[in-house]
């Protein structure tokens, strides 16, 4: 997408006519912007600089219209140059900290009720990627007897989840023994990557394998099913309708390919997924996003961490929306997920 070089009253123009798209959702004409902003410009010129703008790729002219409305590249040099972002009230400040405060310590609770509130705020669709739990690092494991041929085995993770697993043994196995057992696996997997576990386990405690209690040859055997944290990525979005309810959806395709998106999750999650690959808070809008079911929506959307686990936060809506208050949202949020967790295990 190429872009020229916009003298002052081009810019002010445009800006006047993404300001009163934004706030009305109809087409902007000459007249409004004149009434607006530039009296001291006639109709006539107002519409050639329209014209101007049209041609070069910033604004578009619907056929039932004689207004203008912004196009993803009008939003994009808006975004980038002429916005002035708005910082969040101290009221949805605390409406976002208080979602931690209540149900601190509980991660999947925390993020699920993070995407409801981001939703409530932006008044479009709120979403987060739970992070990539395989790049997690182990904290412990602990193994508890449930049965004569049944044990438990309890993975916990930094900063992140803990997953229980129960497996099958041939016979009772000795508290003794599996308090000794469980020591030795801590001393030789704790502070790794569950992904390096995952595929060096054997290597790592090879020489235990004709241990007494035969749980670390079960390990062994059963690493792919232990160490297999694929199902925790997970995204959770809240405010379907918030975004469904848009005017820019009331056209029946555009309303279909939205829904085909919402109800496909792993769409979402690979296109989630990929912009994890440039750090930082990440703004595509209209045809910058590759997906076309999503090319009449803007995204934005920023990585938290959780320890070593990194995970996505966001807000997608039509291009028409308020991302100088979106933008500070997203922003905000994913900080906040990053502090708090790391203050909670400090």
């Amino acid at each position: 997408m190429s872009f020229e070089v916009l003298n002052l009253r081009e810019q002010e123009i445009l800006e006047t006519v993404i300001h009163q798209f934004l706030l009305t959702g109809n087409p902007v004409g000459s007249r409004t912007i004149s009434n607006k902003r530039h009296q001291e410009l006639s109709p006539a010129s107002i519409r050639n600089v329209m014209a101007d703008l049209e041609e070069k790729g910033y604004l578009d002219h619907p056929h039932t219209s004689a207004g203008r409305i912004p196009t993803s590249k009008g939003y994009r040099h808006y975004v980038d140059n002429l916005m002035k972002i708005v910082h969040l009230s101290e009221k949805e400040k605390d409406m976002i900290r208080e979602n931690f405060g209540k149900i601190l310590g509980d991660v999947d609770l925390i993020l699920e009720k993070t995407s409801q509130v981001m939703a409530r705020i932006s008044n479009q669709l709120g979403l987060i990627l739970t992070p990539k739990f395989e790049e997690g690092i182990l904290e412990k494991l602990d193994i508890i007897s449930v049965s004569s041929d049944k044990v438990l085995v309890i993975i916990s993770i930094k900063d992140g989840i803990v997953k229980t697993i129960l497996l099958e043994v041939e016979h009772h196995i000795a508290a003794h023994l599996l308090t000794r057992t469980v020591q030795m696996l801590n001393e030789r997997l704790s502070g790794i990557k569950i992904r390096e576990i995952k595929s060096t386990i054997h290597q790592r405690v090879k020489d235990l394998i004709n241990e007494e209690s035969g749980i670390i040859r079960l390990f062994i055997e059963s690493a792919d099913k232990l160490f297999d944290y694929t199902l925790y990525t997970n995204l959770k979005y809240t405010g379907t309708i918030n975004i469904l309810s848009n005017p820019e959806f009331a056209d029946i395709d555009k309303f279909s390919a939205l829904v085909e998106l919402l109800e496909e999750k792993n769409i979402i999650i690979h296109m989630m997924e990929k912009r994890q690959e440039e750090p930082g808070l990440k703004i595509t809008i209209g045809d910058e996003n590759q997906e076309k079911f999503i090319q009449e929506c803007s995204i934005i959307t920023a990585p938290y961490a959780l320890g070593n686990a990194e995970g996505i936060v966001g807000v997608i809506g039509p291009m028409r929306m308020a991302y100088k208050r979106i933008i500070p949202l997203v922003d905000f949020t994913a900080k906040l997920i990053t502090q708090v967790f790391h203050e909670n295990k400090s």
